[in-house]
């Protein structure tokens, strides 16, 4: 949970953030997608609802742990650096005082419980075992506390501890050397970057590239399966439904059915544009979105 200055200062190196998405295992974001940002091919990312959410929570997340560990838990003021100048970590807390070497302490929140185990143990998620290790390498930590504030029925803290561990933090420096020395020489990584991502370059309107023929048609070959998935899918569930009759309710050994209404309100904006033109002219914005279309002469 880093602030929007901490955030602008990551975009000069490597965040412990950053970790999972370079391993490949965060399941948000690919490595192509930090590399268009950290190489300014689009904007970083800026702060959302659950960001915000999560960062003021950090304060009471902590002040939790610190009764939970029975110590005292005190923010760092100050960024630590790794072995290179661009291996940059920012520590939620850690224990006693901020000297290097001490414990960390990582304040998370979920909704969700799924990959996070008991209370007491080190079963976190892979991608937040990733982070804490390369904090703990930044850091000269030898162990990472974690108080993950979790939502999933009913909101409870569980503290979770990770201990450093040398070859992990090996495969992790080997990584992110190899990603930082991309990013140096405006070098793709393998794989690919997610579409929503790939929407923010600013692209040329006057230029045309030259495609490969092979791209075009696995895309269209890919398209045409999906389709045919989604009709398949449909008519499947158009059976089921059927299957019904006129009962809202069906059963069928360990799965269930159920047919509801949900109703909704929404604000008419062309009725008030009709009758109050003026006043809906001030709260008229103008917004933006990039639209793929792929097409195919035909002879």
């Amino acid at each position: 949970m880093i602030t929007d200055k901490q955030r602008i200062a990551r975009e000069k190196g490597i965040g412990s953030s950053d970790i999972g998405t370079i391993l490949g295992i965060n399941p948000w974001s690919t490595a192509y997608d930090l590399w268009l940002r950290r190489t300014k091919q689009v904007p970083d990312i800026r702060g959302n609802e659950a960001m915000d959410m999560g960062s003021a929570l950090e304060i009471p997340i902590l002040a939790m742990a610190s009764k939970k560990l029975g110590v005292k838990v005190v923010r760092p003021r100050s960024v630590f650096v790794g072995a290179h100048k661009f291996m940059r970590a920012n520590v939620d807390g850690m224990v006693g005082s901020t000297a290097r070497g001490n414990p960390i302490v990582e304040a998370k929140t979920t909704g969700m419980s799924s990959g996070w185990g008991e209370d007491g143990s080190s079963d976190v998620p892979e991608y937040v075992k990733a982070q804490v290790m390369y904090q703990m390498m930044c850091a000269s930590s030898q162990t990472a506390h974690i108080a993950c504030l979790v939502g999933d029925r009913g909101i409870k803290l569980r503290m979770f501890r990770v201990e450093y561990d040398h070859d992990y933090a090996q495969h992790i420096l080997d990584a992110v050397e190899r990603f930082w020395e991309n990013c140096v020489k405006v070098i793709p990584p393998a794989g690919t970057a997610s579409l929503d991502v790939l929407k923010q370059i600013t692209r040329d309107v006057d230029a045309v590239a030259v495609v490969s023929v092979d791209l075009f048609e696995e895309d269209d070959r890919l398209k045409q399966i999906a389709d045919l998935a989604q009709k398949e899918a449909d008519e499947a569930r158009a059976r089921l439904v059927t299957a019904l009759g006129t009962a809202k309710r069906g059963k069928g050994g360990a799965y269930s059915i159920t047919m509801s209404e949900v109703r909704s309100e929404r604000f008419n904006g062309k009725l008030f544009q009709s009758e109050f033109p003026d006043i809906a002219s001030r709260f008229v914005t103008e917004s933006s979105h990039t639209r793929i279309s792929v097409k195919k002469e035909t002879k």
